[in-house]
C-alpha cells in the first residue's frame, strides 16, 4: 500500500470516528478522543478533567483567551495538546505547518481542516511532502476545502525539504530544535494574558538560524508560536488547570523519537 493511499484511508477512518463522535453520550466521546490523541502525539497524554468538561467551560480555570464563546476544536486544542511536549519530526512539521497558516487563518479555523491536511500532504512526512511534484502544488493550491494559495503550498513543499537536510545532519528534526532548549522545555510563570510574549530572545535565535537554513515562514512570531504549541516553552497561565500538568510532562525526560 503507498504512502499516499495509507493516509487517505487514516483520514477517512478519523472522518469516520468524527461522525460517530457526533452521536456518541459526553463520556463516550470524550473517551474515543483522548484516544485518538494518543495516538497523535508521542507523549502519552494523562487524563484530565478536560476530557468530561468541554460541554461547561466555566467549571474549570483555563487560560483565559478560552472563553465559553470558544469552539470546541480549539478548546479541545487548549486542553490536550497546546504545551505537551511534541518529539516526532512528523507532528512537529504539521505544527510548524499550521503555525505558518496563522498568517492567513486563525487557531480554529486551522483546526478543523486538519485531517484535510493531514491528506493532502501525506501525514506531514517530510520525505513524502518533499516530493510533491510541480502538478501536485498546483492541484492543491485549487482545492477550494484546503483554501492554501500557490505560495502557501510551495512554502509547505520546500520546508519539508529543509527539515531532511537538517534532519541528515542533526539526527532529526526534533534533536534540532531541542537542543535550543537543552531538551528541556521553558516553564514560564505568567499570570495574566498581557504578559505572554509575541516572541522572545530564544525564537529569535531559531528563526534566524530556520531562515539561513531556507525555510520559509518562521519569522520569529511565528517560531514563538510553534514552541508554545510543541510544549518547548510552557506558556498556559499559572491559574490554568493545565499548566502544572503541562509542566509535569515537563519534567520527563527528552526522548527522541526517529
Amino acid at each position: 500500500m503507498s504512502k499516499q493511499v495509507y493516509v487517505k484511508k487514516q483520514v477517512q477512518e478519523r472522518i469516520k470516528i468524527n461522525s460517530k463522535e457526533k452521536e456518541m453520550p459526553n463520556a463516550n466521546k470524550n473517551n474515543l478522543l483522548s484516544k485518538n490523541l494518543k495516538n497523535n502525539y508521542p507523549i502519552r497524554l494523562q487524563r484530565t478533567c478536560s476530557a468530561s468538561s468541554l460541554s461547561s467551560l466555566s467549571l474549570i480555570k483555563r487560560c483565559n483567551w478560552i472563553t465559553n464563546n470558544s469552539d470546541k476544536v480549539y478548546v479541545r486544542f487548549h486542553d490536550e495538546c497546546w504545551g505537551v511536549p511534541v518529539y516526532d519530526d512528523n507532528r512537529l512539521f504539521e505544527v510548524l505547518a499550521m503555525c505558518g497558516m496563522l498568517m492567513d487563518f486563525n487557531w480554529t479555523e486551522i483546526l478543523k481542516k486538519r485531517e484535510l491536511l493531514r491528506e493532502a500532504f501525506g501525514g506531514f512526512d517530510p520525505k513524502f511532502v518533499s516530493k510533491i511534484s510541480e502538478k501536485e502544488i498546483i492541484e492543491k493550491a485549487s482545492d477550494k476545502e484546503l483554501k492554501l494559495a500557490e505560495s502557501r503550498v510551495r512554502c509547505i513543499v520546500d520546508n519539508a525539504k529543509c527539515i531532511r537536510k537538517v534532519a541528515s545532519e542533526c539526527g532529526s528534526f526534533s534533536s534540532y530544535m531541542w537542543d535550543y532548549v537543552s531538551y528541556k522545555p521553558l516553564i514560564n510563570k505568567f499570570k495574566y494574558p498581557r504578559k505572554v510574549p509575541l516572541r522572545s530572545q530564544k525564537s529569535d535565535i531559531i528563526s534566524k538560524d530556520l531562515v539561513r537554513r531556507g525555510f520559509r515562514l518562521v519569522g520569529p512570531v511565528i517560531v514563538y508560536s510553534f514552541m508554545q504549541a510543541v510544549g518547548m516553552t510552557i506558556d498556559h497561565l499559572v491559574d490554568c488547570f493545565r499548566y502544572g500538568e503541562c509542566v509535569n510532562l515537563a519534567e520527563r525526560p527528552w526522548r527522541h523519537v526517529s
